[in-house]
């Protein structure tokens, strides 16, 4: 699916995973009010007004994941911005968390952006450069009764980390945000005690909205953090 762009400026092509979900949504808004012309890619389709492009694509499938860049380099351009908002979260106590589940965590959480940072790179890097940003959680900071999306979270801090030195050379930054509890995606199916129980450690007392979060990402995707590469970002209302 693709729409023609109407911007006033243009700052080039923004590439956005998960882009159907809540968070999702507040980031394509958020940089195409900054004037990106924003490709959206997702399981489930988007129709939103601000996307210039939507692919449907399995991150975990190798194989439909080249198809989709290939089309989206043909339709819009290499992007010069790439957001890793994609992730997969399933409550399961750890006595009773399956390998199964274990393996789609790390395959979407890990491995997949893991894949578009290197096939996106390589792009990014012949085409002049761009800026990634992963979006990790601060369960992979302090931990998460959820073990196995607490490490993923980890794994996408450090890649975020290690990557800023490889990409460097090439003009590529690459930082990520560790939200806390977000008003949007996963946050609200969280269970209502241990919810309430986080918000109470929470010195503002409330979950961050999409929004809010998609701001810090904005900002890292432009070129008002143009010195900025290999941090994370948590944003936590000051727990």
């Amino acid at each position: 699916m693709t729409r023609p762009a109407a911007l006033a400026f243009d700052r080039g092509v923004a590439l956005v995973t998960g882009a159907a979900g809540g968070l999702g949504q507040a980031i394509v808004q958020n940089l195409a009010a900054e004037g990106y012309r924003v490709v959206g890619v997702d399981l489930q389709q988007s129709d939103a007004p601000e996307l210039v492009a939507f692919h449907v694509c399995d991150l975990t499938d190798f194989a439909a994941v080249r198809a989709m860049l290939d089309a989206v380099i043909a339709e819009v351009g290499v992007p010069a911005v790439l957001v890793n908002n994609a992730a997969y979260y399933r409550s399961a106590g750890f006595f009773d968390l399956s390998m199964e589940q274990v393996a789609r965590t790390l395959a979407v959480n890990v491995t997949a952006p893991l894949y578009l940072c290197q096939k996106m790179g390589m792009a990014m890097r012949d085409n002049g450069g761009g800026t990634i940003v992963n979006v990790a959680s601060i369960a992979g900071r302090r931990g998460s009764s959820q073990v196995d999306y607490g490490a993923s979270k980890a794994a996408v801090i450090n890649l975020t980390t290690t990557l800023a030195r490889v990409l460097a050379p090439f003009n590529i930054r690459i930082n990520a945000v560790a939200p806390a509890l977000v008003d949007a995606g996963m946050g609200p199916n969280i269970d209502p005690r241990a919810r309430q129980a986080f918000l109470e450690q929470t010195p503002l007392k409330r979950a961050a909205t999409a929004h809010e979060v998609a701001d810090v990402i904005t900002f890292l995707a432009g070129d008002r953090s143009t010195y900025v590469t290999g941090e994370t970002i948590d944003i936590h209302g000051g727990l």
